[in-house]
């Protein structure tokens, strides 16, 4: 889980580093945010599963976590909005309009 989780805060700092210089693409930008939303979002389903079910509890802060990402994944669509974006800049064609 740590290692997953310090390459999500790497790609973030470079984003950064890119976005202070201005040269981060939006379809960076949008592809950095899809993967670390669904990283954290994996990374709390098996800290979940760790806990056994005391993950479920409120003992432990993991499902309010959870819960947390999962309307970030399914907000408006946002995660398959990333996807779009980032398939359009790949192909070059939009599939939205």
């Amino acid at each position: 889980m740590i290692t997953e989780i310090t390459k999500a805060q790497l790609l973030a700092f470079r984003l950064g580093q890119l976005k202070n210089e201005g040269k981060a693409t939006t379809a960076q930008i949008s592809m950095a945010k899809r993967n670390n939303v669904e990283m954290a979002i994996n990374i709390a389903r098996e800290a979940r599963q760790v806990l056994g079910g005391m993950g479920i509890t409120g003992e432990y802060s993991i499902m309010r976590h959870m819960m947390n990402l999962e309307s970030v994944l399914t907000y408006e669509g946002t995660h398959d909005i990333h996807l779009l974006i980032t398939g359009a800049d790949i192909t070059g064609f939009q599939a939205f309009k």
